[in-house]
C-alpha cells in the first residue's frame, strides 16, 4: 500500500493573518480584517494607531537594570518582555528548598 500522507499543517486560531497582504492592505483587505488587525497588532489602521506607553524593544539588552518597574510590568503583561525569571523550588521529603544554582 502507498505510504500515509503527512498530516496537514496546524491551523492558527487567529481569525486573520495580519502579515498576509500587508503591502496592499488598504485595497486588498476587508473592513473586518482591517479593524481586527488594527486592534490586535497595529496593522491596517485607517487612522494613526495610539502610541503605546512603552517601547518594549528599546533597551531590551539591559532590561533588568535599565527599565523602570512600570516598564517591566507593562512589557511583561503586553508582550512577554521584561518578565522576572520565576523562582524554582525543590521539595525534598516535604521540605521546600529554593534552587539557587545555575539552570538552563
Amino acid at each position: 500500500p502507498p505510504p500515509t500522507p503527512p498530516p496537514p499543517p496546524p491551523t492558527t486560531s487567529l481569525p486573520y493573518d495580519c502579515l498576509a497582504g500587508v503591502a496592499n492592505w488598504a485595497a486588498g483587505w476587508s473592513d473586518a480584517k482591517k479593524a481586527w488587525c488594527c486592534a490586535h497588532g497595529g496593522q491596517g489602521c485607517t487612522t494613526q494607531a495610539p502610541s503605546l506607553p512603552f517601547d518594549c524593544v528599546a533597551g531590551l539588552n539591559n532590561w533588568q537594570m535599565g527599565w523602570s518597574e512600570a516598564k517591566k510590568t507593562w512589557c511583561c503583561e503586553h508582550g512577554g518582555h521584561g518578565c522576572p525569571t520565576p523562582t524554582k523550588t525543590c521539595t525534598l521529603w516535604g521540605d521546600p528548598h529554593v534552587i539557587s544554582f545555575d539552570q538552563v
